[in-house]
């Protein structure tokens, strides 16, 4: 089958997938991946084969840009500590007490390769938490701490993963100095390209139009800032987070209430940055399963249950150091605040529910994938097979057994608060409507007014407010003539 004809038939097929998924009320993430897995155990040679480059270039940009557009830089500084500092302590142990599990299990696994796997088990992602049918809210806090967690760790994670890489091709390895200052000016240099990039999107969207084009523009972020990176030597995870939140932080002017684009392309982007890195996900989950067969065939004397048994190691590992972590980050302010009240059995619970809710991230797979097949003195890349089938089966494992038990684990702890999450959604509609009553003339802006002074006093999460300004856009379309229900304007 030739590329282009697999393509247009995995595109044919993840939305039948994703309708099956909702309705056996299953999270799509499972689903795709098993059918990946599927897909890759097919008779005969592999359908297509996906470059490592161009797993790096077209997919990472939008899966990192598309899961930090939807948050605010508020949630990080409120979460310095237990998401923030807990997530880049968290990645490090993992990275390398998966490293040491991983040499002493597989003695001739290279201390390079055995560090390449680290970063795949230190990256992690909510998205099967979030898609879970009918989920149980827990406290606002620790939701919070978790995603800010997760960032910490993909910057981490990647940093580690360049240098391992560097290690892998043989270069000869820069000293202490050199090394703080290349990562002084990746994360540095990162930051401020991100930011950059982020607001000359702004100034273009603000210019650009209807909403079909603005979201157009909007598609530039992270590739722009992925090129940057690429460049300048900057660190690719923090130039698209940088770009996402001077997005996000814009959204709404705090002072006016004035939004910087329409209702309809604030509709419409959403739904388009939930559904591309929901594509881009699933993209990969195929083409990771086609990738399977080749790498068990290069297997060589490495027995399939000796891998096995090593990645179900690791992937208990990762889950004790998360768990470890979640401990510590359940004594640091705010999180300690919300669970003050808590005795012991409920702090560990809540540890518990953060651990199992980190599920290995698609990034990891995307990681794996783009490890060379050959080293540039064009001898193959050693052990490379060993680590994409240990990834792919540490990441599945984890997909498979976190997302069919999550929504037990946080039954049994005890940490399900539906009353914080709906105390909050119900504060935010009534003073939101306060604020339009009171500003006839203008009442959508002082409505998002008021809710962003909610959100700047921490009465409401990201989350809530996003439903708000949802319903705010949705009412404003509706007055535009555009209705609740109509979809974006064709181009």
């Amino acid at each position: 089958m030739e590329a282009g004809h697999f393509v247009a038939l995995l595109l044919a097929g993840i939305g039948p997938l994703l309708a099956l998924a909702r309705i056996a009320k299953l999270p799509a993430t499972l689903v795709l991946a098993g059918a990946g897995v599927a897909v890759g155990l097919l008779p005969g040679p592999p359908l297509v084969r996906l470059d490592p480059g161009i797993a790096i270039a077209l997919f990472l940009p939008p899966i990192i840009y598309a899961g930090n557009v939807r948050i605010t830089p508020l949630l990080l500084r409120r979460t310095l500590l237990p998401g923030g500092l807990v997530g880049v302590l968290v990645a490090l142990a993992v990275i390398g007490a998966t490293a040491l599990v991983a040499r002493w299990m597989l003695p001739d696994l290279g201390g390079p390769q055995a560090v390449l796997l680290g970063v795949v088990a230190a990256l992690f992602d909510t998205r099967i938490f979030h898609e879970a049918e009918g989920r149980p809210h827990v406290p606002r806090a620790v939701a919070d701490a978790l995603k800010a967690r997760e960032i910490a760790a993909r910057v981490v994670a990647l940093t580690v993963f360049s240098l391992a890489l560097e290690a892998l091709s043989e270069r000869a390895p820069p000293g202490l100095g050199e090394a703080a200052l290349d990562i002084a000016w990746s994360l540095a240099g990162g930051a401020a390209a991100g930011i950059a990039i982020g607001r000359a999107v702004l100034w273009l969207r603000d210019r650009a139009g209807p909403a079909p084009i603005e979201i157009a523009v909007s598609l530039a972020a992270p590739y722009l800032a992925a090129l940057a990176a690429e460049w300048l030597a900057l660190s690719l995870a923090v130039s698209v987070i940088a770009a996402a939140l001077t997005v996000s932080a814009a959204r709404v002017d705090p002072e006016t209430g004035e939004a910087r684009s329409s209702a309809e392309t604030r509709i419409a982007a959403a739904a388009f940055w939930e559904e591309a890195s929901l594509l881009a996900s699933a993209v990969l989950f195929f083409f990771a399963g086609l990738a399977l067969p080749e790498a068990l065939a290069g297997l060589g004397f490495w027995p399939l249950a000796r891998v096995a048994g090593a990645a179900a190691a690791i992937l208990a590992l990762v889950l004790l150091v998360q768990w470890l972590g979640s401990l510590a980050a359940a004594h640091l302010p705010p999180l300690s605040a919300a669970l003050e009240e808590a005795d012991a059995a409920t702090r560990g619970g809540a540890a518990g529910v953060m651990a199992w809710a980190s599920t290995l991230s698609v990034i990891g797979l995307i990681a794996a994938l783009s490890i060379p097949a050959t080293l540039p003195d064009g001898e193959p890349t050693p052990g490379r097979d060993l680590v994409l089938v240990l990834a792919a089966l540490v990441i599945l494992g984890s997909v498979l057994v976190q997302g069919l038990t999550l929504r037990a684990v946080v039954r049994r702890a005890g940490l399900s608060a539906p009353a914080e999450a709906k105390a909050e959604e119900e504060k935010a509609r009534g003073a939101a409507a306060a604020a339009r009553d009171r500003a006839p003339d203008a009442p959508e802006e002082a409505g998002r007014r008021a809710l962003l002074r909610l959100h700047e006093r921490d009465e409401i999460g990201d989350e809530s407010l996003r439903k708000a300004l949802r319903e705010s856009d949705l009412r404003e379309r509706a007055a535009e003539g555009g209705g609740t229900g109509a979809g974006p304007p064709q181009p």
